[in-house]
């Protein structure tokens, strides 16, 4: 999600003080309303997780997405440390919450060599990554029925170098394994980036997609998942119109025989603050009501997380802390009423 956002932002020269006015109302997700925790979620004490999921309920939402790093819990090939894992899962289920778990993270031992500039590793055996998501299947049993494939790996900043085959190598070694587990998983592919094609240094989600089809993933995911960011602007005032990616999406999925599948918006937001990417709390009221007000029209749309619920931190010039719907001392944005009328 850095990565993409910030390339948004140096496409799109972007009128921050777009005159934009939050929608007052709007039809919810057909499929459920969540929010993307980002990685921070799983660091909080315990009294502030609890008051954050709180918060969540607050707002309606019945879903949390929550990263479990490979990387914390596998430090070591075949030792496994779930304590941190299950105390934010359990948390998250004591409040009612279903949870989409994200498998990603390679740990320095299954990391193959990459180039020092590309930050995103990847395992160099697949079958590694495959093992630990059967692991966390068979651990997380009944408290999770929903895993996301690694995240956004059309993008170098978590998947280096961006090569969709490599990808559904991933996909291939990892799907049989959590179904072995958990025969009634939902397993989804990676929420792919709103980017675009830069040969090869980053792909455009769409193309993304039709490269990993072409390299088998058809029968390797039970729905999939994107990203499909639009700020600086609405969906109806987007020049770029990012929004499309998910009707055409939709198009491959249905060309390939994947036309009864879902595809889920595991991340959707826009950044306050005043970093170089960031929006105006309305402005940011109303790009979030525009996407959640266009999911709503499309049946092929599931679960719609918001990124993210609340702020992870208190810089302001720092867009990657100022994503929430909450400010870091719970106080609301005015996109949280937004959310909660929906």
């Amino acid at each position: 999600m850095t990565f993409s956002a910030r390339l948004l932002g140096v496409i799109a020269t972007a009128a921050l003080t777009l005159g934009l006015t939050a929608p007052t109302a709007h039809a919810a997700p057909p499929s459920g309303l969540g929010f993307s925790s980002g990685a921070p979620f799983v660091l909080l004490d315990d009294a502030t997780l609890g008051n954050e999921l709180g918060a969540g309920r607050e707002l309606g939402a019945a879903w949390v997405r929550v990263v479990v790093n490979w990387a914390s819990v596998e430090a070591a090939p075949g030792v496994f440390d779930w304590g941190n894992t299950d105390r934010v899962i359990n948390a998250a289920r004591a409040q009612g919450y279903s949870v989409l778990a994200v498998l990603a993270g390679t740990p320095p031992w299954a990391q193959g060599p990459i180039p020092s500039a590309l930050p995103g590793a990847v395992p160099i055996d697949p079958n590694t990554y495959g093992t630990f998501a059967g692991a966390a299947a068979a651990h997380l049993g009944d408290r999770v029925n929903s895993y996301e494939v690694w995240n956004e790996p059309n993008i170098p900043t978590f998947f280096a170098p961006v090569d969709a085959a490599r990808y559904v190598g991933l996909l291939r070694a990892a799907y049989p394994a959590i179904h072995a587990a958990d025969p009634g998983a939902t397993v989804l592919s990676a929420g792919l980036a709103t980017t675009i094609d830069t040969g090869g240094w980053t792909v455009a989600p769409v193309t993304f997609l039709q490269q990993m089809y072409a390299a088998g993933a058809a029968g390797l995911m039970d729905a999939i998942a994107l990203h499909p960011y639009t700020f600086p602007f609405t969906v109806e005032n987007d020049p770029n119109g990012q929004w499309a990616q998910v009707d055409q999406a939709y198009g491959t999925m249905a060309a390939n025989g994947d036309g009864g599948k879902k595809i889920w918006i595991t991340e959707l937001g826009a950044p306050t603050g005043n970093g170089p990417m960031a929006v105006s709390e309305d402005t940011q009221a109303a790009i979030i009501g525009s996407s959640m007000a266009q999911a709503s029209k499309l049946p092929y749309v599931g679960p719609v997380f918001v990124h993210s619920l609340r702020d992870s931190g208190t810089d302001a010039s720092d867009s990657e802390q100022n994503y929430g719907l909450l400010r870091a001392d719970f106080s609301r944005k005015p996109s949280f009423a937004v959310v909660q009328g929906s």
